[in-house]
């Protein structure tokens, strides 16, 4: 920020918790008033340069039941009633798989 007027550096924002804690200087004030700790309490703590061993950060899996595609087909019996419509006979009905989101991704059982 050489050559810049000291108004053009845009202070450094924290959150915990969802709420908004302030910039540098009322975080600074917190550390020195010794309620940081308390602030901090509860949140799950994580040891620097530690990965999760089952998404490898990026906090989502493929689907467990679908392998991803958000698809499942399932296997009609004779006379079965499937979203208002009546099978004659049996066969298959392609629906989408209810355990994960539109991408067929599922949150990491680990790390979420």
């Amino acid at each position: 920020m050489e050559g810049k007027g000291r108004d053009a550096a845009v202070p450094r924002r924290l959150f915990l918790k969802g709420r908004y804690m302030g910039g540098s200087e009322e975080v600074l004030k917190i550390v020195e008033e010794g309620l940081l700790g308390e602030i901090l309490e509860g949140l799950p703590k994580k040891r620097v340069g530690s990965v999760c061993e089952g998404c490898g950060e990026a906090k989502f899996l493929p689907c467990f039941q679908c392998n991803g595609s958000s698809k499942m087909v399932l296997v009609v019996k004779e006379d079965e009633v499937v979203v208002g419509q009546r099978q004659g006979g049996g066969g298959t009905v392609v629906v989408r798989c209810p355990e994960c989101n539109e991408n067929g991704l599922v949150l990491c059982p680990i790390c979420s």
